[in-house]
């Protein structure tokens, strides 16, 4: 490490740079926060798609099973 050099220098790189890793990181942090209100989004429609269908499906009556008809034994 050079003692002549400043600590925010070393870690964000020259002068010239800053901008646009500024910029990368805004970029980044900006799409990570659009992936996450869409995912809370669609999680909220999802959720909502299951209760409306299990309400539908605690309200439908359950089907009546047919009796089985037993086959007669054909003898030859």
């Amino acid at each position: 490490m050079d003692t002549h050099t400043p600590r925010a220098e070393l870690e964000l790189g020259n002068i010239a740079n800053r901008s646009e890793k500024g910029s990368a990181m805004s970029l980044i942090r900006a799409e990570a926060k659009a992936v996450g209100d869409k995912t809370a989004r669609l999680r909220a429609l999802r959720m909502e798609r299951e209760a409306l269908l299990a309400a539908e499906a605690a309200a439908a009556p359950k089907p009546v099973k047919a009796a089985r008809k037993s086959r007669a034994k054909v003898t030859a």
